[in-house]
């Protein structure tokens, strides 16, 4: 059964990591950061301040698209990963201010090269560990591939650097429950603290 498993396993990262299934995801993300990055010039040539300072992309690894595929009891196999998962192609986007989180997204449905098929509000509605940002999920046409998903993370600073040290320090870590019971609990209240001081556009 050990031998079975660990067959099905390694065909699940040999096939996550082939380059005809990353590129596409690649491409996609590219294409989203490019408009992110036309929407901050046009934001800043008529308000005179930038809506958003960082912007940074990722492809989730084959390592951590089977810890979450085994997390949440799905089948592994390349294609439950491709319509289960949102975030296989991330984009984050860090803002100033409170307010130019929901500017972003305003101006992101009124996009109409853009599709979007979710929105998961964590700052109005913090994760247990305190976690806070809005998730929008869009879909975005590739050349030669369907369309692929991408998930667009827009937090403030205090917000990232909070989510940052909460992934590494709890949500990394949850499989070590000794020692460990009392981090979730106190991200939680810092969480809260933080969000209630956020500072919004003056």
């Amino acid at each position: 059964m050990i031998n079975v498993l660990e067959e099905t396993y390694q065909n699940f990262l040999g096939q996550m990591g082939e380059d005809s299934f990353l590129a596409p995801y690649r491409t996609a993300c590219r294409y989203v950061e490019q408009k992110l990055k036309k929407i901050n010039t046009l934001y800043c040539q008529k308000r005179g301040r930038v809506l958003f300072r960082q912007i940074t992309h990722r492809i989730k690894t084959p390592e951590s698209c089977l810890y979450k595929i085994i997390k949440k009891n799905c089948a592994v196999k390349r294609q439950t990963a491709q319509e289960r998962f949102d975030d296989i192609a991330g984009i984050r986007v860090v803002c100033n201010f409170l307010d130019d989180i929901y500017r972003l997204v305003e101006i992101l449905k009124r996009d109409e090269e853009l599709q979007i098929i979710k929105i998961k509000d964590y700052v109005k509605n913090p994760k247990e560990s305190g976690y806070q940002s809005l998730h929008v999920v869009v879909l975005v046409p590739v050349k030669g591939a369907e369309h692929k998903k991408v998930e667009i993370q827009i937090r403030t600073r205090a917000m990232n650097f909070w989510a940052v040290a909460e992934h590494h320090l709890v949500y990394k870590r949850q499989h070590e429950k000794k020692g460990n019971f009392w981090l979730p609990a106190i991200f939680r209240a810092f969480s809260c603290y933080i969000k209630n001081r956020e500072p919004l556009e003056p």
